[in-house]
């Protein structure tokens, strides 16, 4: 009873890894989905707050940013040949559409794609080694 009230259950078994991706991707404890990945916009924790599970050595480094400019690049191209084969705006409008949507989608969606890979990395460093 009482392990169920104060949340410990969820850290007695590990969890599947696409819990732990879907975790890290909106930006919760890869291990117990309670605790904050990051301590800011993009800095991550050293340790979780809730589970104490530790985030040390986990560095997304580069992966994370060359998603996020494929995926903003793929909806940002379509969305140009869509606005441009209309034929109904100026190129001028088109940019003053195309450039908040990139700049927005790039926002929101690095540290998405940030906490997926720290979730990811974390996963990885779980498995045992053979």
């Amino acid at each position: 009873m009482l392990i169920a009230a104060t949340g410990l259950a969820s850290m007695k078994s590990d969890p599947s890894s696409g819990l732990s991706l879907l975790r890290g991707l909106t930006r919760k404890c890869p291990n117990c989905g309670v605790g904050k990945l990051f301590a800011s916009y993009l800095k991550p924790r050293d340790s979780c707050e809730h589970c104490q599970e530790s985030f040390m050595g986990l560095d997304a480094d580069d992966g994370p940013a060359w998603l996020t400019v494929g995926a903003v690049t793929l909806t940002v191209v379509s969305l140009l040949f869509i606005l441009e084969t209309s034929g109904r705006f100026s190129y001028a409008v088109e940019m003053a559409i195309v450039l908040p949507i990139t700049i927005a989608l790039a926002l929101l969606l690095l540290p998405l794609t940030k906490g997926f890979f720290i979730a990811a990395l974390w996963l990885l460093s779980r498995k045992p080694s053979s």
